[in-house]
């Protein structure tokens, strides 16, 4: 299975901050629409941005602490959790974590794979059903949800609609290249994805680091350590000149197709599956994420040129050209430079009259 996240949206992070803080600032009305094209990574204008930057001053708090202040927790909004068959603890597989679409609840595989199941290598299906209800009694909105592999370059969030069933149907190529340092292709990198470079390669050009993204503890340190405000944030959204970040293309590179199903949940509303179990039918959302294991691919690519592909090619060329292999050629020259000086040299000692003493 891939890394699951289901986010809240934007609005609904806006509107329990507008419910909760005690700020009174012209305008703050107007905040669910700023947020929103924050976290959907678009620019904005500089006065969105300083309006946003001047409610976060009021509340004397940054932004990544913002989100995870008044994002609603992940019992919250995941109800009910079920592994292929068996019946899971929602908090046992989400928490909270900051991601480039804000935070969002994230279950990570390892998650799932420590826990016994009754999985035979005879299936072909791995199955995650949630049951979620992302809007209250006062706002209706959804989530947005994504899956994401470890080496896959960038993902973008789908839109969940309150009300509604969806049924989403995975497949996934893998391509590994086992040699990151190749004799003809140009190098790979095994430790990060392009995507995640030239985000790097941003914050570097732009001087401050996006809060809108997990940090590695293994990171380059000539990233910046500050954390960009509000206003330097359409830097980050802007264009960099790519040649002037010098970033490798992944050696594992995964792609992932996924078909979208909907149907509306009212016409479930008499089933018994414990999956909608407390979800409104109005405010609900159900997501059945099914891994198709029979239409995927894994391929590994091995070089076909290395070095000693490349040694016994100069073989065969010496041999043609010269008459002689590159080996022979090899020994000649040891026999000449090496060789050779060492016999004359003992030669020369041999010849020289012995020292008689008196």
């Amino acid at each position: 299975m891939p890394q699951v996240a289901v986010c809240p949206a934007a609005e609904i992070v806006a509107n329990a901050f507008l419910e909760q803080a005690n700020v009174s600032i012209s305008g703050k009305e107007r905040l669910p629409p700023i947020l929103g094209r924050v976290l959907r990574r678009k620019p904005a204008t500089t006065e969105q941005l300083e309006l946003l930057e001047t409610i976060l001053m009021e509340d004397n708090i940054t932004l990544t602490q913002f989100l995870f202040k008044y994002t609603p927790t992940c019992r919250d909004i995941i109800r009910n959790c079920r592994w292929q068959t068996a019946t899971i603890p929602c908090v046992e597989l989400f928490s909270k974590e900051i991601t480039q679409w804000g935070v969002c609840c994230i279950m990570r595989p390892k998650k799932i794979q420590i826990r016994p199941t009754s999985i035979t290598k005879l299936e072909i299906t791995r199955r995650l059903h949630l049951g979620m209800q992302c809007s209250n009694d006062s706002f209706l909105n959804g989530c947005e949800f994504y899956t994401k592999y470890e080496g896959e370059e960038w993902v973008e969030p789908e839109s969940l609609t309150p009300g509604m069933n969806y049924i989403a149907q995975l497949t996934f190529v893998s391509v590994l290249d086992s040699d990151p340092d190749k004799l003809v292709d140009a190098k790979c990198s095994k430790r990060h994805s392009r995507s995640r470079c030239l985000l790097r390669c941003t914050e570097y050009f732009c001087g401050c680091s996006d809060p809108l993204r997990s940090k590695l503890p293994d990171e380059d340190p000539l990233v910046p350590s500050t954390l960009c405000t509000v206003t330097q944030l359409n830097c980050l959204r802007s264009f960099v000149d790519i040649s002037k970040c010098q970033c490798l293309p992944p050696c594992k590179k995964i792609s992932t197709y996924m078909a979208l199903e909907t149907s509306p949940i009212s016409k479930l509303k008499y089933t018994h599956d414990n999956i909608y179990r407390g979800i409104n039918a109005t405010k609900g959302v159900s997501l059945n994420i099914r891994l198709r294991i029979s239409g995927s691919r894994i391929f590994s690519v091995n070089p076909t040129e290395t070095w000693i592909t490349l040694l016994s090619s100069l073989g065969g060329v010496f041999n043609m050209f010269l008459g002689v292999g590159l080996f022979s050629a090899l020994e000649f020259l040891f026999l000449i430079i090496v060789k050779l000086p060492i016999a004359i040299k003992r030669n020369n000692e041999l010849e020289q009259p012995p020292i008689t003493r008196h």
